[in-house]
C-alpha cells in the first residue's frame, strides 16, 4: 500500500496552484490565493499522470481541506487528516495506517496539502507567461522553491485565462521525471465541522489490519 499511498497523497499540491489571476504582480496573485482561501472550505477533483520506473501511472480522486486537514478519496485510498493523525485507509485490502503529523517540521512530499497555507515560506515565482495546458490556452506562473521540498525542483501552475479556476499542475522532479495534474473541479465553500476529517476508528471490522507508526 505504500507506493499508492505516496501517488494518492501527491496531487494534494494541487492547492499551491489556485492563485488568482489578475493583472498585479506574480507576488500579489499569492496574497490574493491565500486571502481567497482563508476562513474557506476547498475541494478540489484531480487526475493525474507520471512516469515511474519506465510505466506510465495514470490516476486521480477528489480532496477537500480546511486549514491543515483534509480529507482525500482517490485510487482506492481513502485519506484522512484533521492535523494531528493521519489514517490511510485501503479497504480493497482490509489495511489502514495511522501517522502522527509534526507541525513544525512539515514533510511536504509526504503532506503537500501543508503547501496551500505556507505558499509564501515555501515558493518563489519566477515568471508568468501565456502558455497551452491540456490543448486550451492558460496563463503559467513558475514556482522554484525557497526551501526543502524532497524531490520536487520547481512547478509550473497553470490557470485558464479567465476567473479564478485552475486549469492545472506540472511538478518537476529531481530525477527529471514530472507529475502532470489536471483539475476538473473546484469549488470554495463555507466551513464544515472538524470532525469530518477525522476517522473513525471503531468503523473498522475486525478483519482490519491496523499499523500505528505514531
Amino acid at each position: 500500500m505504500t507506493k499508492f499511498k505516496s501517488l494518492v497523497c501527491l496531487p494534494l499540491t494541487v492547492f499551491a496552484s489556485c492563485l488568482t489571476m489578475s493583472a498585479a504582480e506574480p507576488e500579489d496573485m499569492v496574497g490574493r490565493f491565500l486571502k481567497s482561501i482563508d476562513g474557506y472550505c476547498v475541494s478540489v477533483g484531480y487526475t493525474y499522470s507520471t512516469l515511474s520506473s519506465g510505466i506510465r501511472l495514470t490516476g486521480g480522486g477528489k480532496v477537500t481541506f480546511q486549514d491543515g486537514s483534509f480529507f482525500l478519496e482517490g485510487d482506492g485510498l481513502e485519506v484522512y487528516c484533521d492535523g494531528v493523525v493521519k489514517w490511510t485507509v485501503d479497504r480493497s485490502s482490509c489495511e489502514a495506517v495511522i501517522e502522527s503529523v509534526d507541525a513544525e517540521h512539515p514533510d511536504y512530499l509526504a503532506y503537500p496539502v501543508l503547501i496551500a497555507k505556507d505558499i509564501r515560506q515555501v515558493f518563489d515565482v519566477v515568471s508568468e507567461s501565456r502558455s497551452d495546458f491540456n490543448g486550451s490556452d492558460a496563463v503559467k506562473v513558475s514556482l522554484i522553491p525557497n526551501t526543502d521540498l524532497g524531490n520536487i525542483v520547481s512547478a509550473n501552475l497553470f490557470f485558464r485565462p479567465s476567473g479564478v479556476v485552475p486549469a492545472g499542475l506540472v511538478l518537476e522532479l529531481d530525477d527529471g521525471s514530472d507529475i502532470r495534474m489536471v483539475f476538473n473541479e473546484f469549488s470554495v465553500s463555507d466551513r464544515i465541522t472538524a470532525d469530518r476529517f477525522s476517522f473513525d476508528a471503531g468503523s473498522l471490522s475486525e478483519d482490519y489490519i491496523v499499523t500505528d507508526m505514531r
